[in-house]
């Protein structure tokens, strides 16, 4: 009897911790890299989300994704002007094989056996997260790639 205890235990375990690190999205280390680099997460107007809310390509994935928008902060300087320009849009997807379903009609039949492997190669791409953005000539760029 105390075996069959100690086997529900380790299997109950062993389910949580597998649930627990599924579930987890790279968001969070993504927006504390670009804390740490002086930006901060915007909301956009309505006016702008509706230009974007209003396409066809957002419509097809907006069930799986949420995005984000980091702007770097104000520091009271007069080129402070400059900053609203240094922007990041990044498409945190709800899981791995939600952003991995959305992305196989972008690559071969072939590279869709193993899209998570390769998707998590390229530079723009960090756990569940997509740079969709980043600001010609600004470090936006860097700093999500520092976050694989």
């Amino acid at each position: 009897m105390k075996k069959k205890g100690i086997f529900f235990t380790c299997l109950l375990l062993a389910v949580g911790m597998l649930l627990v690190f599924c579930g987890c999205s790279s968001y969070g280390g993504v927006k504390s890299a670009f804390e740490k680099e002086g930006y901060k997460e915007v909301s956009v107007s309505e006016a702008v989300k509706k230009l974007y809310e209003d396409s066809d390509e957002y419509k097809q994935i907006s069930r799986a994704v949420k995005l984000h928008i980091l702007q770097k902060e104000s520091t009271g300087e007069v080129t402070d002007f400059l900053n609203a320009l240094n922007v990041a849009v990044i498409a945190e997807f709800n899981s791995t094989e939600e952003m991995e379903e959305a992305l196989k009609s972008h690559v071969t039949a072939e590279d869709a056996k193993n899209i998570y492997d390769e998707l998590q190669k390229l530079d723009v791409v960090s756990g569940n997260c997509f740079l969709l953005y980043a600001t010609p000539g600004t470090k936006c760029a860097e700093i999500f790639k520092g976050t694989k």
